[in-house]
């Protein structure tokens, strides 16, 4: 990594000469310092340019290198590269209009030499960080952006009083947009502090999130602290929501201490109290909740980490013993849950109402969905919305029995199975509700489906996996003697498989599960009273 070092030092040298000269420009009442500053652009381009150049050859030598550490450092290198490369450009563009201004009396001001000089503090900070093993000297980059934000804002509000009087007003305006352009300045030197930090950590984040992570260590029960951390990315939930594993950096790689989870403070309070929700009503399902931190909009959630796998990992084994041994598991462990969670109270799921909610979002993805008057001959085809509307009467219509505790999202990829333990535990609790038990087997079950692999193995893995959660789903609906299970179910996938498309972008896979989603809601729709109790859905159904 020498020579990658090596280019950010030249660059860097560039951009601290090019801030000194508007420095001195300004100090000294001297345009010759602005011309030097406008030239030294061409010499930071090329420095830029050698950095990327630098950096791409240490990617190819670390192709076969399985240390994602390594590659995580070459990419906070480029990180910070674009970060002074952009603060360059903004420097470069201050230049070009303090040579228009006229009066530059108006830049000589505390403010203004106040947010500059923290500007090149920061940059000095930029090696000693990058050296250092803490990461107090890049948290010290970061705290200079809000300086520097809080002294341009002071400088600004002063012109706009001097602009009420009417006087010097061309100058002013372009006085407050330079201020504008050092307030983005400041951004950027965050950004450069932010790579620093990254590259320690192990995951690109961003100083927000870095106060969360850390206050929520402060309340994990080890004697560790952040900087012995290394957290790696696990995806991110379709709310938005960041999730990462946390590590000590002293064990080995894959023992995971906590789950750090970000994201809108709504969801992850909905999310906390599912899960405390959970612990109360069936310990031991989800996970202990360590810490929960909120700033503004956002917030975070640090959690025990659970073993097992999912269950799409289960089926990509393509094994038919791992996954027959999960579900067995899971089928046990769902009874239980419904048996000690169940009340009184009904309440149905309302599975056209819950179609009819989503179809907009359906069609903005898929608008071949969208119907409307499609007529071959003498034939018509009902529109999705006229479908829902009769199959919602039916629905109305249909015994619900007593409602029990559900997760509310049950999909592969949030129940973990632990085939030492043989243990299932759920993950991502924020619609954990009580409802129709329908509701979590249908969801799951389209959740099988709906997975983007053609592998014949695994589709026919799919296919018996639907099938044994629908059969569970019958042998309980006997038990407690839930005479219309066949029915909701059919609505409950009908629901389902309409709304799995719109995160579904295979024309012909979202084409089939749209589909079976109408020919299930129709097949309802035209039962007559009598054979209703007699229904029961194909399994061809579960077939591609």
């Amino acid at each position: 990594m020498s020579s990658l070092y090596e280019s950010l030092q030249f660059l860097l040298l560039d951009v601290q000469k090019q801030l000194q000269n508007i420095e001195d420009a300004l100090d000294h009442q001297d345009p010759a310092f602005i011309e030097k500053s406008l030239n030294l652009m061409d010499y930071i381009d090329i420095a830029h340019l050698n950095l990327l150049q630098r950096a791409r050859h240490e990617y190819q030598s670390l192709m076969h290198d399985s240390s994602r550490e390594s590659q995580l450092i070459v990419q906070s290198y480029e990180h910070v590269g674009h970060a002074l490369k952009a603060l360059a450009k903004q420097l470069f563009d201050m230049a070009v209009q303090l040579k228009k201004i006229c009066g530059s009396n108006l830049l000589h001001k505390h403010n203004v030499f106040s947010a500059f000089s923290d500007l090149s503090k920061g940059l000095s900070l930029v090696l000693p960080a990058i050296d250092s093993d803490s990461l107090g000297l890049s948290i010290d980059i970061c705290r200079l952006q809000n300086r520097i934000h809080q002294a341009c804002q002071l400088q600004i509000e002063k012109y706009k009083k001097q602009l009420r009087t009417g006087q010097q007003t061309d100058a002013l305006l372009k006085a407050s947009f330079i201020l504008k352009d050092i307030d983005i300045m400041g951004d950027a030197l965050l950004r450069v502090g932010e790579g620093i930090i990254s590259a320690n950590l192990g995951q690109f984040i961003q100083i927000d999130r870095y106060h969360a992570l850390e206050a929520s260590i402060n309340d994990l029960k080890q004697d560790i602290s952040l900087p012995d951390l290394r957290i790696h990315s696990m995806g991110e939930t379709k709310s938005g929501c960041t999730i990462s594993g946390v590590r000590s950096s002293k064990e080995t790689e894959g023992e995971i201490l906590a789950i750090f989870k970000e994201g809108k403070k709504q969801k992850l309070l909905e999310e906390k109290k599912g899960i405390d929700s959970w612990n109360k009503k069936f310990p031991g399902i989800a996970p202990e909740v360590y810490s929960y931190q909120k700033t503004g909009d956002k917030a975070a959630l640090l959690f025990e980490y659970l073993t097992g796998k999912t269950f799409d990992k289960l089926l990509l084994q393509k094994e038919r013993k791992p996954l027959k041994a999960g579900l067995k598991t899971l089928f046990v462990t769902l009874e239980d849950i419904w048996q000690q969670t169940r009340i009184d109270e009904i309440h149905p799921a309302n599975y056209m109402q819950q179609l009819e909610k989503r179809l907009k979002n359906i069609y903005k993805v898929h608008p071949d969905f969208n119907l409307k008057g499609l007529q071959i001959g003498d034939m018509k085809q009902a529109t999705l919305e006229k479908l829902v509307k009769q199959a919602a009467k039916v629905e109305r219509k249909l015994k619900v029995p007593q409602a029990v505790y559900i997760h509310g999202d049950f999909n592969t990829d949030n129940i973990l199975y632990d085939s030492v333990q043989q243990h299932i535990s759920f993950i991502d609790l924020h619609r954990s509700e009580y409802l129709d038990y329908v509701q979590d087997l249908s969801v799951l079950m389209v959740s099988f489906y709906r997975m983007t692999n053609f592998d014949p193995d695994v589709r026919q893995l799919i296919r018996l996996a639907m099938e044994a959660i629908y059969d569970f789903g019958q042998s309980y609906a006997e038990k407690i003697q839930d005479e219309d299970y066949s029915l909701r179910m059919a609505l409950g996938l009908g629901r389902s498989f309409i709304t799995s498309t719109r995160f579904v972008f295979d024309k012909e896979h979202a084409k089939s599960m749209h589909f079976k989603g109408r020919y299930l809601i129709e097949q309802v729709i035209q039962l007559d009273k009598a054979n209703r109790k007699k229904y029961e859905i194909p399994k061809e159904i579960f077939h591609d």
